[in-house]
C-alpha cells in the first residue's frame, strides 16, 4: 500500500517542491538502496543521490542532477509541460479543477472554474477525470473483444504497420479500451486505445499465460482507421500516448518469457515485429532504462539477450538514449 505523501499546488516555490522529492524519487526509482536523515542512495554503489534538504538529485554515473521536474523529464522522456502532467496523474501535484476550487491556480492563462462549476462536474463524472487508480482498475477488468472482428481498430493499427502475422493470434495482453470508457470522460479524438498493461518482469513470469496485474498502464490511441488519436488529459493538452501509474522497470511482454532466453525493445510496435519474426520472447521496457545499470538484475535471469535499441537522432545534447542505454547495458 502507497504511503502518504505532500502535495503542492503547480505555482509552488522551489522550497515547497522539496517536499515531494522523495516520494517522487521513490515512485520513479523505487526503493534507495540506503536512507539517512540528510540523504538517500539509490544503485549498487549509491551513485544516484537525493539530497533531503534541497530536494536536488545527482546521478554521479551520468553527470546529471537537478530537481524534481528535472528528474521526471529524464526517467520519463518528457518535456516539463510532460512532466507536470505526470506530477499531476500520480498525485503530487494538485489537479488544475481541485486548485481552482481553492480560488489559488489558474494554469497558462487559462481563467480559475468556480468551485460551482468543479462541483457539477465532479458530481457528473464521479471522479477526477484522469485518475491513475481508476485506469489500473478499469484495465484489471478488461476483456480482449479484438479477435474476432477483422477491422478492429487494433488490427487496422497492426496492418497498417505490418507488426503481426495475420495468422497468428494477437497477444492476450493486448487490451482495448473503447472512446466512450469512464477512463476517457468522453475526451477521446479517435475509436479508444490500445492499453498495454505494465508489471515487473518477475510477475509475468508468475503469471504466465495469464497477464498479471499492471503496476502501471500505457495507452495508444488510435482511431477507427489505426491512425494515430489522441485525448485531452488533465490540463487541457491533447495527447496520444498518456501513461498512468508506477512504471518503474515495468515491461510489457509478448510470449512466454520464463526461459533462458528473450529479446529487448522500447516501444510496443517493435515488440510485435519481432515477436511475429523471431523465435524469442520479447519484452518492451515502453520506456529508455534509466539508469541502464538498475536493469541489470531484472534481466539477469537470462542466460541470452539481445537488445534492440531505437536508432533515435541525435537529441540536443548530443546523444542518442536508447542506444546509450543499451551500450550501457
Amino acid at each position: 500500500m502507497t504511503s502518504p505523501h505532500a502535495v503542492v499546488d503547480a505555482h509552488a516555490s522551489p522550497r515547497e517542491f522539496v517536499q515531494i522529492a522523495p516520494a517522487v524519487c521513490e515512485r520513479l526509482l523505487g526503493e534507495p538502496a540506503s536512507r539517512s536523515s540528510r540523504e538517500w542512495r539509490w544503485g549498487r554503489k549509491g551513485s544516484f543521490r537525493l539530497k533531503l534538504e534541497t530536494g536536488g538529485w545527482s546521478d554521479f554515473e551520468t553527470n546529471e542532477g537537478g530537481g524534481v521536474l528535472h528528474l521526471v523529464m529524464r526517467e520519463e522522456r518528457c518535456d516539463k509541460a510532460r512532466a507536470v502532467e505526470w506530477l499531476e496523474q500520480q498525485g503530487f501535484l494538485r489537479t488544475r479543477n481541485e486548485s481552482a476550487s481553492n480560488g489559488q491556480y489558474r494554469h497558462q492563462g487559462v481563467p480559475a472554474q468556480s468551485t460551482q462549476t468543479v462541483g457539477r462536474r465532479r458530481n457528473s463524472e464521479g471522479s477526477s477525470s484522469h485518475d491513475p487508480g481508476e485506469t489500473l482498475r478499469w484495465m484489471r477488468r478488461q476483456i480482449l473483444p479484438i479477435a474476432d472482428d477483422p477491422d478492429h481498430p487494433v488490427r487496422n493499427w497492426i496492418r497498417r504497420r505490418n507488426l503481426w502475422r495475420q495468422e497468428l493470434p494477437l497477444p492476450p495482453s493486448l487490451r482495448w479500451i473503447p472512446a466512450d470508457a469512464p477512463v476517457f470522460r468522453r475526451t477521446h479524438s479517435g475509436a479508444g486505445a490500445i492499453a498495454l498493461p505494465l508489471a515487473p518482469i518477475a510477475a509475468w513470469q508468475a503469471s504466465y499465460p495469464d497477464t498479471p496485474p499492471p503496476t502501471a498502464v500505457q495507452l495508444v490511441c488510435i482511431d477507427a482507421d489505426g491512425d494515430r488519436a489522441d485525448y485531452e488529459n488533465s490540463q487541457g493538452r491533447r495527447v496520444d500516448k498518456p501513461k498512468f501509474g508506477n512504471a518503474r522497470l515495468a515491461v510489457w511482454t509478448v510470449g512466454d518469457i520464463r526461459g533462458d532466453r528473450a529479446a529487448v525493445c522500447e516501444g510496443a510496435a517493435d515488440a510485435l515485429a519481432l515477436a511475429a519474426r523471431d523465435p524469442d520472447p520479447v519484452i518492451a521496457t515502453l520506456t529508455t532504462p534509466r539508469p541502464p545499470i538498475d536493469w541489470r538484475g531484472a534481466l539477469s535471469t537470462f542466460d541470452f539477450i539481445t537488445l534492440w535499441p531505437d536508432m533515435d537522432d541525435l537529441n540536443k545534447n548530443g546523444q542518442r538514449p536508447g542506444l546509450d542505454a543499451a551500450v550501457s547495458l
